[in-house]
């Protein structure tokens, strides 16, 4: 347990307490820690490179950024690096001791790096790692959103049209009595009725088939079965694929820079992507390598996963002992190829949400025009 010294706590207390209300600063305080991401890991990493390469003592660095940033969650990891630092240990070792902060490549490829005495290099490597990722998460989740979010505001639009607009048409029909309604309008007043005799059930069976869903996608099986349904759709299928493969080859490239070996650099790719189906197949690949058998011979059985290309990159790299090449290889192939996948993927969604669209309105129109023509008809306009 490290004890803080005098001067140390009340140092410590000087960002705790806030000018409006100590309650405030806990709340802002907790808030930080269960907001930071790759957004302030990206400035942590940064400065500190930055003033490393300025030859600013690690402690002082650390301490400079402390100081500057408001983020008490940055703050709470510069006071302890520094506590680790001064007490011998390596920076390396004080980000294992921060999990809530720092993930196992974090602190996996600064300990390589550490033994080359190129640090610098190393904070600068992973914020622009850090960066890139973030930017094709981004595109990636915005991808998958955004043909739900097309998909929602269409049922909206359909369920108002028929729960609150038409019965408010087929009022002024039923004034009519009479009159035969044309087949189209029966049909949507049939379908409009139904809506509003059981808009709360449809709600409560809507909202209680989405918790269902919610609740089945947060087990290991409904995760498992997410991705197959991922992988089983044409052009998203093919986009997750490749942002996987894009993701492990950009891990895998910086850890081999850094100097750790093939087994090392397996067992960190696993522990990072956190997703079932890949830390299966990446823990079959650690079982062919510790056996000394070939990793062509696993991956080529994974196409579900890894596309044949790059199995047959990998069968190059085991034949010249280059594993960095064949990664630099399918990172060039793929890269450009994740981003027309991703680009090109509202170019087919957006086609098709409009024909839908377009049908759902003709069906409409040709009901409540139908029902006007009726209407002139019978009253003999």
């Amino acid at each position: 347990m490290i004890k803080f010294s005098k001067t140390e706590r009340s140092e410590y207390k000087k960002y705790k307490k806030h000018s409006i209300d100590d309650s405030i600063a806990r709340f802002l305080r907790s808030k930080d820690k269960s907001s930071f991401g790759s957004k302030d890991k990206i400035f942590f990493f940064k400065e500190l490179a930055y003033m490393l390469k300025w030859w600013v003592g690690l402690v002082q660095a650390v301490d400079t950024i402390r100081d500057s940033t408001d983020n008490y969650a940055v703050k709470d990891i510069s006071i302890w690096v520094k506590k680790y630092l001064e007490l011998g240990k390596s920076l390396s070792y004080a980000l294992s001791r921060l999990p809530d902060y720092f993930d196992e490549w974090d602190y996996s490829v600064v300990r390589a790096w550490e033994k080359s005495g190129n640090l610098p290099l190393v904070l600068e490597s992973l914020a622009i790692e850090y960066e890139y990722m973030k930017e094709i998460k981004n595109k990636y989740i915005w991808a998958l959103i955004y043909p739900v979010i097309l998909t929602i505001i269409a049922v909206v639009a359909v369920f108002a049209l028929f729960g609150f607009v038409l019965p408010s048409v087929f009022d002024i029909a039923n004034s009519f009595q009479g009159m035969e309604l044309p087949m189209m309008t029966r049909f949507l007043k049939n379908m409009s009725d139904f809506f509003v005799e059981n808009r709360k059930y449809i709600i409560y069976l809507l909202g209680g088939f989405l918790l269902i869903l919610w609740m089945f996608f947060s087990t290991d099986l409904g995760k498992k079965t997410w991705f197959k349904i991922l992988f089983s759709i044409p052009v998203i299928g093919r986009m997750t694929k490749y942002y996987y493969l894009v993701r492990r080859c950009r891990y895998m490239k910086l850890m081999l820079i850094s100097g750790m070996n093939y087994v090392e650099t397996f067992k960190t790719l696993r522990d990072i992507l956190n997703i079932a189906p890949y830390q299966n197949m990446i823990e079959r690949v650690l079982q062919w390598l510790q056996r000394w058998e070939k990793i062509y011979d696993s991956l080529k059985y994974e196409t579900n996963l890894v596309p044949g290309n790059v199995s047959v990159l990998i069968k190059v790299w085991e034949e010249t002992a280059n594993l960095e090449n064949s990664v630099d290889n399918v990172l060039k192939m793929y890269q450009e190829e994740l981003n027309m996948t991703i680009n090109s993927l509202s170019k087919v969604i957006e086609p098709i949400m409009l024909v839908l669209i377009g049908i759902v309105v003709v069906v409409i129109a040709s009901g409540v025009f139908g029902l006007i023509l009726q209407i002139m008809e019978w009253a003999g306009i």
